[in-house]
């Protein structure tokens, strides 16, 4: 469904009674709080109505951390809008002397999808082969709230997004009408005050709640035009994907044809055609046998990780890339692991390569 302000009509209740449940819940005591943000709909909701609560408060008790998770593949145009938002709300927070703290977590170097891709091989994500998602984006941030045994969750989790997305949060549902199990840990809560508001009742809490103001529900608006889902920032419940998300990885190949940035590039965002076009290359490309090493890591034979030489052909392209667009995909500590990661392969004589000539040898190691 897309943004359309005129078939708006304000449901000021449901934000009052999800502003109560908010309130009630922070003054209970002092275990932590962590909203997880991804700069979409549903996490901006959570946001602002999560801020408008406790600026009614006199007791402050305890800080929220906000954390936004940078994958390193973000949409950049998202990325963008992501950073500009924390840094105003960083400063609207303070002049209002509210308890907020935002922070950006990032991948492992290791985790990193182009030094997974390109360093060691990995083939871009399938579905069947969906290695990125936890990697890029759980794990960074399960390390800063999984350090808080008592951590509360604040997620923008929702009733009647779809079938199977009611009957997971039904298994995963706790006496509590508005907090769940977390999946995989049996400790930790999943707290959604918003578990009841349906789209129109989102956008309408982002539109029709003035403040904070530095969450822009126009500028959201636009950016949206007709996405879909946004990626999950932390392990909630299982079965949510982001294959087809606008708010999320620009070099995602789960899906055959990435709609989402096609739209975007339709609706004027031209800078990322040079990025879309890299993205629908790799998804041919990883699946080419001439760069895949006959052999897996583990000794079984098979499709293999992608070759040295196949590697080498996708930084070319990814650096060419770079240079196309303008825009910075690929850091200089990332493109040192990569070659240290050729390194260690070619001095690996366990490593089914396929053979290659001294000065290719030279090359890769340089």
């Amino acid at each position: 469904m897309g943004f359309c302000s005129s078939c708006l009509i304000p449901i000021p209740e449901k934000d009052k009674v999800a502003i109560q449940i908010i309130q009630n819940e922070y003054l209970k005591n002092n275990d932590p709080w962590f909203l997880g943000y991804s700069g979409g709909k549903d996490s901006s909701a959570m946001l602002k109505l999560t801020i408008i609560a406790l600026s009614q408060l006199e007791d402050r008790h305890k800080k929220v951390k906000v954390v936004y998770c940078d994958t390193g593949v973000e949409n950049p145009i998202i990325t963008q809008y992501v950073y500009a938002t924390f840094d105003k709300l960083r400063d609207e927070c303070e002049e209002n002397n509210l308890p907020f703290n935002f922070e950006i977590a990032e991948p492992k170097l290791e985790d990193r999808f182009f030094v997974k891709v390109i360093g060691r091989g990995y083939p871009t994500p399938t579905n069947i082969f969906r290695w990125c998602t936890d990697k890029l984006r759980i794990d960074p941030v399960k390390q800063i709230i999984d350090n808080n045994p008592k951590a509360v969750v604040l997620l923008g989790i929702r009733n009647g997004e779809s079938e199977q997305r009611d009957r997971t949060m039904k298994k995963h549902s706790t006496s509590s009408d508005h907090y769940f199990n977390q999946s995989g840990s049996s400790s930790k809560k999943i707290f959604s005050p918003i578990v009841h508001h349906n789209i129109k009742d989102v956008w309408a809490a982002l539109k029709f709640n003035s403040f904070p103001e530095s969450i822009d529900s126009q500028k959201l608006g636009e950016l949206y035009k007709d996405a879909g889902s946004e990626c999950p920032v932390y392990r909630e419940l299982p079965g949510k994907s982001c294959g087809s998300s606008r708010f999320g990885c620009w070099t995602c190949t789960v899906v055959r044809k990435d709609k989402s940035i096609s739209k975007m590039i339709e609706n004027g965002y031209s800078e990322l055609e040079e990025l879309h076009s890299f993205r629908n290359w790799i998804s041919v490309f990883r699946d080419n046998k001439n760069y895949r090493c006959e052999t897996r890591r583990n000794g079984q034979i098979g499709l293999g990780p992608i070759t040295l030489e196949g590697r080498k052909i996708i930084l070319d392209r990814l650096l060419e890339t770079e240079r196309k667009s303008k825009m910075n995909l690929i850091s200089d500590i990332e493109i040192r692991r990569i070659k240290e990661l050729w390194n260690k392969d070619l001095n690996d004589p366990k490593y089914q390569e396929k053979q290659l000539t001294t000065s290719a040898k030279n090359e890769y190691a340089n």
